[in-house]
């Protein structure tokens, strides 16, 4: 039996691919676009999300025993413009997965959520107990699908991810602009962003989170949240880039970045029910991060 990832040619995908075929599973990618590079032992599907003809063909054809939902329009500020192709992608792109896992009779179906359910909030530690509410299109939608899967009577959770970041990042990421300004530019030079504060999870343990809850035995809850367990004020990102790179004179001013002020995902219900836990603290991610933006 195969596992399906739709959207499995993205950032997160990618990479989810890859460490699931190492694992010895059967994958299939389904995915708008084709992949950079192809990882042997995947079957690479292209198509529309919105389509449901498409999957269902491919749900037909394979043996599909689970499916991890990643397809979306991935950023916060991607088509603040375009509320419309925001949703139609995201909202209607996961109903009819999910009309087609309950048509195949999918045992497993796990949906990539994100921290922007709970919006801006004002707390140390952010529960999966608190409240959702979007402040923006993006994570309206997110606020929206968690409902459809968690109404939808499958087997299902959806995954509450942190600020992903790390090799493959292609979208505004602060992690990736204060690195490449470092390298490229030889100075860093902006009017705001140090009082930023989000929660970031290297691309590895999120992907590590994905695959020990997609092949649990059980799922005890229907959200759980994936990020780095830490509230990370951008000040502290700053200190490391100086540290890397000690010649290049670093000047932000006060104010944010444009995205949510999030408080530090709560991750011990994952760790109870899946006994995972994030590895890799900003300070080692950016430093593997680094190192891999050199090599390109």
């Amino acid at each position: 039996m195969a596992t399906l990832i739709i959207g499995g040619n993205g950032l997160v995908g990618t990479r989810l691919v890859k460490y699931l075929c190492e694992m010895g599973e059967e994958v299939i990618s389904f995915s708008a676009h084709a992949p950079a590079q192809e990882v042997k032992g995947c079957v690479y599907v292209q198509g529309d999300v919105t389509e449901y003809g498409t999957l269902n063909m491919l749900l037909k054809n394979y043996p599909v025993e689970r499916i991890l939902h990643n397809a979306a329009v991935s950023h916060p500020k991607l088509f603040r413009d375009n509320p419309y192709k925001i949703y139609r992608t995201n909202v209607l792109g996961t109903m009819i997965s999910l009309e087609a896992a309950r048509n195949y009779g999918i045992s497993r179906y796990l949906y990539m959520s994100s921290g922007a359910v709970y919006g801006n909030i004002s707390m140390d530690t952010v529960t999966e107990e608190v409240p959702m509410h979007a402040e923006n299109p993006y994570g309206a939608t997110k606020v929206a699908c968690e409902e459809l899967v968690r109404n939808y009577g499958l087997d299902a959770a959806s995954l509450r991810i942190g600020f992903v970041y790390g090799p493959g990042r292609k979208y505004e990421c602060p992690i990736n602009q204060i690195l490449t300004d470092c390298m490229k530019k030889g100075e860093v030079n902006w009017e705001h962003g140090r009082d930023q504060k989000l929660d970031y999870i290297y691309l590895e343990d999120c992907v590590k989170a994905i695959a020990a809850i997609a092949m649990a035995e059980k799922l005890p809850h229907t959200e759980y949240n994936v990020g780095g367990g830490e509230i990370v004020p951008y000040t502290r990102v700053i200190q490391k880039a100086e540290k890397l790179y000690p010649e290049v004179k670093i000047s932000i001013g006060d104010g944010d970045l444009g995205y949510d002020n999030l408080g530090a995902l709560s991750v011990e219900r994952a760790a109870k029910d899946f006994g995972w836990r994030p590895e890799v603290c900003i300070e080692e991610g950016m430093e593997r991060y680094n190192d891999w933006l050199k090599r390109q």
